[in-house]
């Protein structure tokens, strides 16, 4: 090699050598800078004991360190102890008691300061069953047909001691002290006079005759007649001891037909508009025409209402005399009867003319006339106890 070579080989090792030596640098200086930032971390941090049932485990926690900030930086959530339903076990109180927190063995709320190496346990409660109490129970009867012709004795409720959940009331045990009792058909000498169409302008001679002769009946009005004369021959009716059915807002005999929201607008908007014009609600509805389908029956249900026909129709609306209607009622009532005449609807005045006379028949027959949410309840069933649950 020349000295012309030699020379470019020193300078050419002169220049890799400064690299190389910032390279050095560097490497030592990332260590350093890694090093110390472990370090901090380090400083920021602690290691505490978690108990939780019984099982210990260390967990590193930033400083400074509260119970509470270090259970929710090693993800640790209490549980409190819920309180359960005696039969169904459901939950009835989710935090019933809460979770007992000792640090280093003494009890410590979640704001208490922690210091690095303490001991944290987490108690958690056993879930509890609520306790049973003793008491009277009524024990409902059988509901009535939703549907009745005729008149009907409704059913007895019985009577239970029962064992039962004190918060929830479930029932455990149950010993049955009176059955409760069905409802029945009337056998005796019933019968209900049942008047449509109305409030009309006969309402008010009609009721004149049923004072005279001090019968009592039930009115099934059409709703958008209960103003101005016709809400004060209503409140007559009610005044004198009679009782109102509902029989739609516009006595439509399709009703079953129609959309629900129709069908309710004509069930529920007459019971509305009895509660606001006279502030009740009828037992009872009944259909226009006796036009029934299972959406109308299933409206007047959910109403709480029961579906009210009849065992005799005079065809008055068809205007016969007067001694025909009488002799219509009479050579078909039985009893429990429910008979269906009109007060509104066309000219009365046969109706009118066989009321008086209709009464004294039924009456000379042996027959009381009664309203159908006026019948005596069965006779109470006979004791039995024996459990039921």
């Amino acid at each position: 090699m020349g000295r012309r070579d030699a020379r470019h080989l020193r300078r050419r090792k002169g220049r890799l050598a400064v690299p190389l030596l910032l390279l050095a640098v560097t490497v030592l200086g990332s260590a350093s800078a890694a090093a110390f930032v472990g370090v901090t971390r380090k400083a920021a941090e602690m290691d505490v004991t978690i108990v939780v049932g019984g099982a210990p485990r260390i967990a590193t926690v930033p400083k400074p360190a509260t119970v509470g900030s270090a259970l929710e930086a090693a993800e640790v959530v209490p549980r409190a102890g819920q309180l359960l339903s005696l039969v169904s076990q459901k939950v009835l109180d989710p935090a019933r008691a809460p979770a007992t927190i000792l640090v280093d063995g003494l009890p410590a709320g979640p704001d208490l300061p922690v210091l690095a190496g303490a001991t944290i346990e987490v108690v958690e409660p056993p879930d509890t069953t609520e306790g049973a109490v003793e008491g009277d129970d009524v024990v409902p009867a059988p509901p009535m047909p939703e549907v009745v012709k005729g008149l009907w004795h409704p059913g007895q409720p019985g009577h239970a001691i029962s064992r039962k959940g004190a918060v929830s009331g479930e029932v455990v045990s149950q010993v049955q002290v009176q059955a409760p009792v069905s409802p029945l058909p009337v056998t005796e000498k019933m019968v209900a006079l049942t008047f449509d169409d109305g409030p009309w302008p006969t309402t008010p001679e009609i009721l004149r005759v049923l004072k005279e002769k001090d019968a009592k009946a039930t009115f099934c009005v059409v709703t958008r007649q209960v103003k101005g004369a016709g809400l004060t021959y209503t409140k007559n009716a009610l005044a004198d001891g009679h009782q109102l059915c509902n029989h739609t807002v516009n006595h439509d005999q399709k009703l079953p037909s129609k959309p629900q929201k129709t069908i309710d607008d004509e069930i529920i908007g007459a019971n509305d508009q009895l509660r606001e014009r006279l502030g009740i609600k009828p037992t009872y509805y009944r259909p226009p025409g006796g036009s029934l389908g299972p959406n109308v029956i299933a409206t007047a249900k959910a109403q709480g209402q029961g579906v009210l026909l009849w065992t005799v129709d005079t065809k008055d609306y068809q205007k016969p005399p007067a001694e025909e209607i009488v002799n219509r009622v009479m050579g078909q009532v039985q009893p429990g009867g429910v008979v269906l005449l009109h007060d509104g609807g066309g000219d009365r005045g046969a109706t009118l003319a066989a009321l008086p006379v209709l009464i004294d028949r039924l009456r000379g027959e042996g027959y009381e006339l009664v309203l159908p949410d006026a019948v005596a309840p069965v006779a109470a069933a006979p004791v039995d106890a024996r459990p039921t649950v």
